[in-house]
């Protein structure tokens, strides 16, 4: 009985779980949106930028500066070539310049397309942000990128090394801004916001259903368990009688004998000790499916689902009453009482027309039982006993 409550409570703990797993799911899936999309922006500047820093590249080379010292020396060729980077410069190209490395391997301008405060003037020191990405710029023959932090309004810096007689001498760099992220994050945010906000009202409402549910189960609980022994009442039997199949149940009806003398030489107190004890014995002896009901007073009732054989039905009638009487139930230190029950048997409930008639013929031979001298079981015989 009690393992089966603590299974109820389980159940709404494990649809809270199964909730709280759809919205976070759906929470993170729509990151998974953005971060996939923001992945697809990047990729389509990369191609930009690798198609744009081609174009420049070629153009140089056209001025057939095969030996870049040539662009050193020559003032007026780096300004024209500096004019030609500055055409590139655009919302999304927002810095277009080309470094390289002097003989202590520091960073510095060659060329820079940008105006005013911005230029890099020729001999000038650079220095980079990302400069794991840069020293990889001038050991590879490849274009490589990183990511910047959003600072100064750039997003991704592009570094396309330029050769001079197989030997990188000149890093291109295109510094893109957050025009497009920008973009994105505007056509995006208000969806996320919205998302958050849907989110938000649907666990809100989740939690009420919940809530609603739990205040249901516990209202309903109340009604059926008794506050005593904790076991079901004859409410809880009423609400499942018409689901009972009786071709699958045995019926055990159990009474402690002379309890109403433990009432009067004790108190109610010890008595409700001792229907607290028996419950929980009774309890022990059954499986969890099957119902073990306080049926008034001292009275209990016992569902055994899935009907075993007479013989079965009876070793188990026999064993609670057994293990019950066995031994004295202590009270407390000063008090304990020798406590035995009758039990009455109904192991073919199929052969009555109701449950209510079943229950009927299991009493009429707990009755038999204590007639006949109490801390016994008695069982009906196949149609002998009417029910």
């Amino acid at each position: 009985m009690f393992r089966f409550l603590f299974s109820k409570n389980l159940f709404f703990a494990f649809i809270a779980v199964v909730f709280a797993v759809m919205i976070a799911g759906l929470y993170f899936q729509f990151h998974r949106v953005i971060d996939k999309t923001n992945l697809e922006i990047n990729k389509i500047e990369l191609n930009r930028a690798k198609a744009l820093s081609e174009k420049i590249t070629t153009h140089i080379k056209t001025y057939k500066t095969e030996d870049f010292s040539q662009i050193f020396k020559n003032a007026n060729l780096r300004k024209k070539l500096s004019n030609f980077l500055s055409l590139y410069i655009t919302k999304e190209f927002k810095y277009i310049y080309i470094i390289y490395k002097d003989e202590k391997n520091e960073y510095r301008y060659l060329l820079d397309g940008s105006s005013g405060k911005d230029r890099g003037e020729f001999g000038q020191r650079f220095f980079p942000l990302l400069g794991k990405t840069w020293k990889q710029s001038f050991q590879s023959k490849h274009f490589v990128y990183g990511i910047q932090e959003k600072a100064d309004g750039l997003w991704v810096t592009f570094l396309q090394p330029i050769e001079f007689e197989g030997l990188t001498k000149l890093v291109l760099v295109l510094d893109i801004s957050t025009k497009e992220y920008d973009n994105l994050k505007r056509f995006l945010m208000p969806l996320y916001s919205f998302l958050r906000f849907f989110i938000s009202v649907l666990s809100i409402i989740i939690l009420l259903i919940i809530i609603q549910m739990y205040m249901f189960y516990k209202e309903r609980k109340r009604s059926t368990i008794d506050t005593l022994t904790r076991l079901y009442n004859r409410n809880y039997l009423k609400e499942i009688s018409g689901s009972i199949n009786l071709s699958k149940i045995a019926i055990i009806m159990l009474d402690i004998d002379h309890f109403k003398s433990v009432n009067d030489n004790y108190g109610h107190d010890v008595g409700d000790i001792v229907l607290s004890s028996i419950a929980k014995k009774i309890v022990n002896e059954t499986r969890l499916e099957d119902r073990v009901i306080r049926y008034g007073g001292e009275e209990f009732l016992i569902l055994l689902r899935w009907r075993r054989n007479r013989k079965e039905v009876m070793r188990i009638a026999e064993r609670i009453r057994k293990n019950i009487s066995k031994e004295n139930l202590r009270v407390d230190n000063d008090l304990s009482l020798q406590i035995t029950i009758s039990i009455g048997v109904n192991t073919d409930p199929d052969e009555c027309e109701s449950l209510e008639k079943a229950i009927k013929r299991a009493d009429k031979m707990l009755y038999l039982a204590k007639n006949s001298g109490r801390n016994r079981v008695e069982y009906s015989s196949s149609y002998s006993d009417a029910c």
